[in-house]
């Protein structure tokens, strides 16, 4: 062998060492957990004194908590395909629940599914049309949206119980009121319960998925919202009389104690403090299946790869201000929880986790920008209308934050560090409320 011809296998060999260098590391995991009608502050490491969620509480920990952020639509359907396309509802179309977007959409999964990934769904999605996959590989369903290639919780109920059981409750104690009636004793076991089984088909996915591909896992469980259905251990996890009745709440004696036909304004206290404790039972249900992700991760040496999303879709009034549900552009409606942990093994790791506490506002579409940014996966080119959370999170000054959310559905608010301004356009005026937030959080 010839020296020139040594000198060009050594070369050919740095050369194939170097693309071997530069060629893309394979794209963290991504386990997306997002709960409905959770408040921000519905959780202990928040504040809250009445639930304790142990397995959030460790997430926030490890995690980076935006302790300011919201949604920008307090609806179910806006806010996911909000979420999903980090688009305005008034951009994407589907401003209302049961509403399709005006227009084709680049969703979060269909992108990722793009550059590599295996995608599933174990939970509630609730896009227009409900039949479609949205390009999942696996789609588990809460109700009956997907293309039922796989089981859904019903029919998994009606296998079990012949369908029996499914909404069958053995004690309501409201049940004259249309508010009250959401609140029962299941008869079945907590392993038969929405969330766990849930969790169950997530645990599932992990087990059969491509260990040669990337995961995008998104569990969407419909706790905490209604209707407050429990079985034990989680029925009676409360005492209702112990519950404290918002500070703005105020019962009105020339209003009777029956919840008007909208359910969504309540006079009666007793409902308020009921509802309230099985609110915060259903927290602790989704506490604990959290923790068993989480557990589930960690036994399958996938929780060092793994970027981990928690938040929610909206809030819940719980009462303040006479109100119930959402929908309103009030705190309890649109301010939402959002936790964010990188891959522990990633160069992000320093930067997300470790318990950091970010209190400059941000809204739910900046979340797809976030992750796209952390996983190295493009953006598409037009429609982007959030912005990449990274900047906030690195502790940098970050002057080109917007520092602002906006939220729509039939009235509309702005909401800065110090203001909120609420206004409402379906009267002959626009009717408008201002609130100084540093002074009257509780508006």
């Amino acid at each position: 062998m010839t020296k020139t011809m040594l000198i060009a296998m050594a070369l050919l060999a740095c050369g194939c060492r170097a693309i071997a260098d530069a060629a893309p590391q394979r794209r963290p995991n991504i386990l997306f957990i997002m709960v409905d009608e959770m408040r921000w502050n519905a959780m202990s490491c928040a504040g809250n004194t009445i639930v304790k969620t142990p397995h959030l509480d460790r997430l926030a920990a490890e995690a980076t908590r935006f302790n300011t952020a919201y949604t920008v639509a307090p609806i179910c359907t806006p806010s996911r395909y909000s979420l999903f396309t980090s688009r305005y509802a008034h951009v994407h179309g589907a401003t209302s629940n049961g509403i399709a977007p005006t227009e084709p959409l680049v969703l979060l999964p269909s992108l990722l599914k793009h550059h590599g990934y295996q995608t599933a769904i174990s939970g509630k999605l609730h896009f227009v049309p409900s039949n479609r996959d949205y390009d999942f590989d696996y789609f588990w369903s809460f109700a009956n949206e997907g293309p039922h290639k796989l089981p859904t919780w019903p029919q998994y109920m009606q296998t079990k119980y012949g369908g029996g059981k499914l909404r069958t409750v053995e004690l309501q104690p409201f049940p004259d009121d249309p508010l009250g009636q959401d609140l029962g004793k299941l008869p079945y076991a907590k392993e038969d319960a929405q969330s766990d089984w849930l969790t169950d088909r997530a645990v599932d996915f992990l087990k059969r998925r491509q260990a040669d591909k990337p995961f995008f896992l998104f569990v969407s469980y419909l706790d905490p919202h209604s209707p407050s259905h429990l079985s034990d251990p989680y029925w009676g996890m409360f005492n209702a009389e112990e519950m404290p009745l918002p500070p703005s709440f105020h019962q009105d004696p020339n209003k009777p104690a029956r919840t008007n036909d909208n359910r969504h304004e309540v006079n009666n206290p007793l409902i308020v403090k009921a509802l309230t404790a099985a609110y915060y039972a259903k927290v602790a249900r989704v506490d604990d299946n959290v923790g068993r992700l989480l557990g589930q991760l960690s036994s399958m040496g996938l929780a060092d790869d793994t970027l981990i999303v928690f938040t929610a879709d909206h809030g819940n009034m719980l009462g303040d201000l006479n109100r119930w549900f959402k929908g309103v552009m009030y705190e309890g409606s649109t301010r939402i929880p959002l936790m964010i942990k990188a891959p522990p093994a990633s160069a992000l790791a320093e930067r997300f986790n470790g318990g950091r506490v970010v209190d400059r506002i941000v809204e739910n579409i900046d979340v797809m920008p976030t992750l796209c940014e952390m996983v190295g996966v493009p953006l598409p080119a037009l429609g982007i209308q959030g912005q990449s959370m990274t900047s906030l999170v690195s502790g940098a000054a970050a002057p080109d934050w917007k520092d602002r959310a906006f939220a729509e559905r039939s009235t509309r608010m702005i909401r800065t560090s110090q203001y909120k301004l609420i206004a409402d356009r379906r009267g002959a005026a626009d009717a408008l409320e201002l609130y100084d937030m540093e002074k009257d959080p509780r508006e």
